[in-house]
C-alpha cells in the first residue's frame, strides 16, 4: 500500500511530517479555551512566576483538580517560548508524536508494518486524538504514558526481561498528570488480559513489585511534599472531590446516558468510525486466534466500560482507549485490503454511505449555525461559521472518491481516500476553522481593553455575574470574584481604579447602587453563556486626563 515508504524510517519521517501539519500550524493561533485550558495555563503562570514547583494554584488560590506534570511542562514551554497560547498547548502537541511512533510499534509487534504505518496514519487523522493535541490539559499526557505503560507490559508478556520497570515509569509519569486513573486502568486492563488467557498467574511476577516502586519512586515524592505543604489540604481536596466525588457522583452537571461513550467514539474517531461496527465484528471473531487482538479488546473495553459506570462523563475520559482502537481498524482494513477478510456486499457501502452523511451533517451544521439557512430551530447563532460549511464537503468529496475505488475492486485506493479525507478535514479545522469561533470569544478581547500600565499601577481588577479562568491568565493579575456583588460595587466609590467585568443584565440590575460616574470600556458577546459583557471602569479615560492636565 505504501511503496514509497516500505521500511521504517520511511514510515517514522511520514508520521512525523503528518504530525508537523496537522499539529503545530496555528497551535497558539485561537485564545483559550474555557474552562480547561483558561485553568491550566493560569496556574502554570501562577507558579512560574513565584518560582513555586510544588503548589499549584489558580487566581492566587490552592487548586485541586489536577497534579503537576503538565503544570511543569507548560512552565519549561513559557520559560523557552514566553508565556502564550503556543506555549501552553505544545506539551500536548510535543505528547501527541511519541504516541503515534509507539502505535506504530506496536502494530509491528502486534500485526505487520504495513498495518502499524495505518494505525499511525489513522490515530493521527481521527478527530478527538487530534483535538488533544491542540488543548492543554493533561489528557495527551496521560494517553501518551497509559500507551507506554501498556506497551512495556506487552513487550514482557512476549519478551520477558526488564519491562516491567518502563511500564511502572510510565505509571509514575501518568500519575503525575492525571492522579491514580494512570494505574488503576493499565493495572485492569492487564488483570482483564491474564484472566482471559488464564494466565493470572503470570501476575505473581516479583517484576511486577518492582514496577510498583518504580511508580512509587517518580510520582510519591511529589504527593508527599505537596501535601506536607498544604497540611494534607491538596490531598484531600484532589482524592476524595476530583476522583472519588467524579466517580460516585456528577460532577459541574457533566453526566451522561449508558451509551454517552458509544456517540464520543463516532464522532472522536471520525472519520474513521464508519468503519467501528465490522471492525468489532472482525476482532472478537478473531479474538481466539491472536493474543494480540484480545489484549486490544481488553484495552479498549476497560475504558469504556468503567468511564460508562463513572458518574461524570466527558469525552476526552476514554482518549487512551484510541490507540487500541485504531490499531483494531487498522489490522480490519489491512486484513480486507489483502482480501483476508469477507464481509456482506452491503457493508463497505453502508460505511462510505455514514462517511457522506456526515460531510451533510457538518456542512448544514455550520450553514444553520452562522445563520446561512433559514431554517427556525431553537439555539444561538454565530454569524460566519457558514464560511466553514466547506469542510463538510470534504467528507463528500472522500466518500465519492472511496466509492468509486470500492466499485472497480481497488480496496488500497478506498483507505487512501478515507485517510486523505480525514487529513485535509482536521487540517482545515486546525489551520483555518477554529478562527471563525474567535470573534465570540470575550476575555481575550475583554482583557486587552485594559490600560497598558495596569500592571504597573495600584489597579483592582473584578468581575459580577460572568467569569473565565482564562480571564485571570489574560489580565495577568488576580480577578476578584466575592460572592458579595455588593463589595465590588464598593470598590468603584474608592479613589483606586477598578475595572470590572459584568454580565450585561446583571449590570442592569446593579446600576441603582452604582455610582453614576463609570464608564465603558468594552462590550462582548460570550461564546459560552451567549451573553453580553460588559468591562466597566471608575477611572476617567486617560487621554482626557493628560489633555485636561495640558
Amino acid at each position: 500500500m505504501f511503496h514509497w515508504f516500505d521500511n521504517r524510517a520511511g514510515h517514522y519521517g511520514l508520521l512525523i511530517a503528518l504530525w508537523a501539519v496537522l499539529y503545530l500550524p496555528n497551535l497558539g493561533g485561537p485564545s483559550l479555551w474555557d474552562i480547561d485550558e483558561g485553568n491550566n495555563a493560569e496556574c502554570a503562570q501562577e507558579m512560574y512566576e513565584s518560582g513555586n514547583f510544588i503548589i499549584p494554584t489558580f487566581n492566587y488560590k490552592l487548586r485541586l483538580d489536577k497534579p503537576v506534570l503538565l503544570y511543569w511542562l507548560q512552565m519549561l514551554a513559557y520559560h523557552v517560548c514566553g508565556i502564550n497560547e503556543f506555549a501552553v498547548r505544545l506539551p500536548s502537541a510535543l505528547a501527541a508524536l511519541p504516541t503515534l511512533l509507539v502505535v506504530y510499534e506496536m502494530g509491528r509487534r502486534l500485526f505487520r508494518c504495513s498495518t502499524a504505518l495505518l494505525a499511525g496514519l489513522l490515530l493521527a487523522s481521527s478527530t478527538a486524538f487530534c483535538a488533544a493535541a491542540h488543548f492543554a490539559n493533561p489528557d495527551a499526557l496521560l494517553n501518551l504514558c497509559s500507551l507506554l505503560t501498556l506497551w512495556c507490559f506487552w513487550e514482557h508478556y512476549t519478551r520477558r526481561g526488564w519491562w516491567l520497570l518502563g511500564a511502572g515509569a510510565a505509571c509514575g509519569l501518568g500519575t503525575l498528570a492525571k492522579g491514580p486513573v494512570a494505574l488503576a486502568l493499565p493495572m485492569a486492563t492487564v488483570i482483564l488480559f491474564l484472566c482471559v488467557r488464564r494466565e493470572l498467574r503470570r501476575g505473581s511476577d516479583l517484576r511486577f513489585l518492582g514496577a510498583m516502586l518504580v511508580c512509587l519512586l517518580i510520582a510519591a515524592p511529589w504527593y508527599i511534599w505537596v501535601g506536607l505543604e498544604t497540611k494534607g489540604e491538596w490531598l484531600v481536596g484532589f482524592f476524595w472531590q476530583h476522583n472519588i466525588g467524579r466517580a460516585i457522583g456528577v460532577l459541574e452537571n457533566h453526566g451522561g446516558p449508558f451509551f454517552y461513550y458509544g456517540l464520543v467514539l463516532l464522532v472522536g474517531l471520525a472519520p474513521w468510525s464508519i468503519f467501528i461496527g465490522p471492525t468489532i465484528y472482525y476482532a472478537f471473531a478473531r479474538r481466539n486466534s491472536s493474543g494480540g487482538t484480545q489484549f486490544l479488546l481488553c484495552w479498549a473495553t476497560v475504558w469504556v466500560v468503567i468511564f460508562t459506570v463513572v458518574r461524570t462523563k466527558l469525552p476526552n475520559y476514554i482518549l487512551p482507549a484510541y490507540p487500541a482502537l485504531a490499531l483494531l481498524t487498522a489490522a480490519f482494513l489491512d486484513d480486507w485490503r489483502r482480501g483476508q477478510v469477507q464481509l456482506p456486499a452491503w457493508v463497505m457501502p453502508v460505511s462510505l454511505g455514514s462517511l457522506a452523511l456526515a460531510g451533510v451533517g457538518v456542512g448544514v451544521g455550520l450553514l444553520v449555525a452562522g445563520d446561512a439557512l433559514p431554517l427556525v430551530l431553537p439555539g444561538r447563532r454565530w454569524p460566519g461559521l457558514e464560511r466553514g460549511a466547506w469542510l463538510g464537503g470534504v467528507f463528500l468529496l472522500g466518500a465519492a472518491g472511496a466509492g468509486w475505488c470500492l466499485r472497480r475492486g481497488r480496496r488500497a485506493g478506498l483507505i487512501g481516500c478515507v485517510a486523505t479525507a480525514g487529513i485535509i478535514f482536521l487540517a482545515g479545522l486546525a489551520w483555518w476553522g477554529v478562527d471563525l469561533v474567535e470573534p465570540f470569544k470575550a476575555p481575550r478581547s475583554l482583557a486587552r481593553a485594559l490600560p497598558e500600565d495596569h500592571l504597573r499601577r495600584e489597579v483592582r481588577v473584578g468581575a459580577i455575574g460572568y467569569f473565565q479562568p482564562s480571564l485571570v491568565f489574560y489580565c495577568q493579575r488576580e480577578v476578584l470574584c466575592p460572592d458579595d456583588p455588593i463589595r465590588i460595587i464598593q470598590l468603584l466609590y474608592t479613589p483606586l481604579p477598578v475595572y470590572l467585568f459584568v454580565r450585561a443584565e446583571v449590570w442592569r440590575q446593579l446600576q441603582t447602587i452604582a455610582p453614576s460616574s463609570y464608564r465603558l470600556v468594552a462590550c462582548r458577546c460570550d461564546l459560552y453563556s451567549g451573553r453580553e459583557v460588559l468591562l466597566l471602569t471608575n477611572e476617567r479615560d486617560r487621554e482626557t486626563m493628560h489633555c485636561q492636565s495640558r
